[in-house]
């Protein structure tokens, strides 16, 4: 019997139906809103005890009541529940536009993982780096040696990557221009050419031209003639080890920083996506259609 006369009592702590805590709790809001109806009397706090009176009832409806615990205690629950799968579930189907949108922008494999970051300088890094963090780097370089250098803004450059300013007594002339290319060949005699013609029309007399596969027999000959110094991969690399140690870590990390390797748009500046067409596959702007922007791939050809 006495097992009995425990299991309506178990079975009611276990369905949220308590003993004496829902009196409690009624009377509790009873009193509640009688104070409320006499600051109610003057007129002023009508509004406020009409208000919170509906909130009271409000909560009340949230919370479910309150629910005794196996102590003796009284806890307040809301009813509202956090949806859970079950086990093996797999959750709602794709529809239509799921599927169209997964075939538009597909999920990377979960195999594929980003390649350890560098820890070295290495004519790998150089090779591997996407052709704007090139540039980038370039003009990090010549600050680290002291050097007031900037960048141009994407698009049409005009054949100058980087601007130098080297004259102390007049710090806004320009002293010399840089051209750079991460190519996936050596630069042949063509670009540099058009770099001379760059140095006649910004009057400058010295040129910097950097490419991490280098150069052209011809190109290095047409050079060596109209006071354009050439930086191949080789060179530049030991420019990079020759500097102080927390100069060079610092171009390290600033070179490596987030992706490096996945090529920038060089019409609007936004991340490139790898494309096949009948020709093989090619870098594609991610904004497509809205920029059109193309690069080939690095090695193809």
């Amino acid at each position: 019997m006495a097992g009995r006369d425990r299991e309506p009592h178990e079975a009611g702590r276990k369905g949220g139906a308590p003993g004496g805590a829902p009196v409690l709790f009624v009377l509790g809001g009873l009193v509640a809103a009688a104070v409320l109806a006499v600051l109610a009397i003057s007129g002023a706090y009508l509004a406020v005890a009409v208000v919170t009176l509906t909130l009271l009832l409000f909560a009340a409806v949230l919370t479910g009541g309150p629910r005794e615990t196996q102590d003796g205690g009284v806890e307040i629950t809301t009813s509202r529940r956090e949806p859970t799968a079950s086990p093996g579930s797999r959750g709602p189907e794709p529809d239509e536009l799921d599927r169209a949108l997964a075939s538009v922008y597909p999920s990377p494999p979960l195999s594929e993982t980003r390649p350890p970051r560098p820890t070295v300088w290495s004519a790998e890094v150089l090779d591997r780096m996407e052709w704007k963090r090139f540039e980038d780097l370039c003009c990090a370089f010549y600050r680290e040696k002291g050097i007031r250098a900037e960048t141009t803004r994407l698009g049409a450059d005009g054949g100058v990557d980087v601007r130098l300013f080297q004259d102390d007594a007049d710090p806004a002339r320009l002293t010399a221009i840089v051209q750079c290319k991460a190519h996936s060949r050596q630069v042949g005699v063509k670009p540099v050419r058009e770099l001379r013609g760059v140095m006649a029309h910004e009057k400058v007399e010295k040129a910097f031209f950097m490419a991490p596969r280098g150069f052209t027999d011809e190109a290095r000959a047409f050079a060596a003639e109209n006071r354009i110094t050439l930086l191949d991969g080789k060179l530049f690399l030991a420019m990079l080890q020759r500097l102080p140690a927390e100069s060079a870590q610092r171009l390290l990390d600033f070179a490596t920083a987030g992706d490096w390797t996945t090529p920038t748009c060089p019409s609007c500046g936004a991340p490139m996506t790898a494309r096949k067409g009948q020709r093989g596959a090619f870098w594609g702007c991610s904004t497509y259609p809205r920029c059109r922007g193309l690069l080939p791939m690095r090695g193809a050809g």
